[in-house]
């Protein structure tokens, strides 16, 4: 399972498939595409989103942020971000960028946010087995759900993705240890997208997001543009782009505590020579694994990032799967 990104990139193992129903996959592929066509926002004219959102920390304790968004298209875009004590300023404006921030590096729960929104949109690719489509009510909506497994270290993971018959939407995804429920979809421009989302991981709720998106009539406050910091950087959108390519990515040994399997997640940069540049732990349900996951990462070999056929530096989230540990 492949996530459409918008911020950063999660990169996993892609297996090969066993065999499966060709036609039945063709009919996964077509709900997963509409899924996408009716949520994806790079077309969207001039716009403000206003998110606020709340973190469910596993010693109990919560936290709020929020997160505003004013977009001019291919203009460019304003974004402002706030959780506890960090504070984050960016603008983007033709072919130049200013930001500022209270850290170097976004908490990892504001990186997830990210990821989050509009909308996470995923597609199939060589290590998903489609299994059956059977229909279902989601959120009380009528949905048609896939279930699928996914090869994680040669063992099939149980997946499902449930999309609303009536639009088309992605209502709820549950993949791996994670569950992301999409509600109240508000119309935007020709698009649909959740004013509610909820994060589960392994049946907890993790974070909570209320969105908002309108669009902007008339001409733009030309403030909105001002640069929060005091120097402008150029910089060189990519006309095009290939994403990272695997080519070495060892997982951890399995272990003899039986099947299970817990995902530690390391946040990090690919170079543009394909390596893996400053690892940290970015979520881990056990410490004692978090030495053996940098030292793994860190021996892991991409293809670069190509933006304008160069090879290029990109931040990245890496998943190493440890079974029976």
């Amino acid at each position: 399972m492949r996530p459409i990104q918008f911020s950063c990139l999660v990169l996993t193992l892609c297996l090969s498939a066993s065999a499966e129903d060709v036609k039945l996959r063709e009919q996964a592929s077509q709900l997963l595409e509409i899924a996408n066509a009716v949520s994806l926002p790079g077309g969207l004219p001039a716009f403000e989103q206003t998110v606020t959102f709340r973190v469910y920390e596993p010693d109990g304790s919560v936290k709020a942020g929020s997160y505003t968004r004013v977009s001019a298209g291919a203009t460019g875009h304003r974004d402002e971000t706030t959780f506890g004590d960090y504070h984050s300023s960016y603008v983007m404006y033709g072919d130049r960028v200013s930001g500022r921030r209270t850290a170097s590096e976004p908490p990892p729960e504001v990186r997830e946010l990210r990821r989050q929104l509009p909308i996470l949109l995923v597609r199939f690719d060589q290590s998903d087995v489609i299994r059956e489509i059977r229909e279902a009510n989601v959120s009380g909506r009528p949905a048609k759900c896939i279930e699928f497994d996914t090869l994680t270290n040669g063992t099939p993971v149980s997946n499902e993705l449930c999309m609303d018959i009536e639009r088309g939407v992605l209502l709820r995804s549950h993949l791996g240890d994670e569950q992301i429920e999409n509600t109240d979809f508000f119309r935007i421009a020709n698009l649909y997208e959740p004013a509610h989302i909820h994060r589960y991981v392994s049946g907890k709720l993790r974070m909570e997001i209320n969105q908002q998106m309108k669009l902007i009539e008339g001409a733009l406050n030309p403030n909105v543009f001002s640069p929060p910091s005091s120097h402008w950087d150029t910089v060189t959108g990519c006309a095009n782009h290939r994403r990272p390519v695997a080519i070495f990515t060892p997982q951890p040994l399995p272990g003899n505590k039986g099947q299970e399997i817990v995902d530690v997640v390391v946040h990090g940069y690919i170079t543009d020579k394909g390596a893996v540049w400053r690892p940290v732990i970015d979520s881990s349900p056990n410490a004692s694994l978090n030495a053996e996951a940098l030292q793994l990462v860190s021996t892991w070999k991409f293809q670069p990032l190509m933006c304008n056929d160069e090879p290029a530096l990109t931040d990245a989230d890496f998943i190493l799967h440890f079974q029976g540990r």
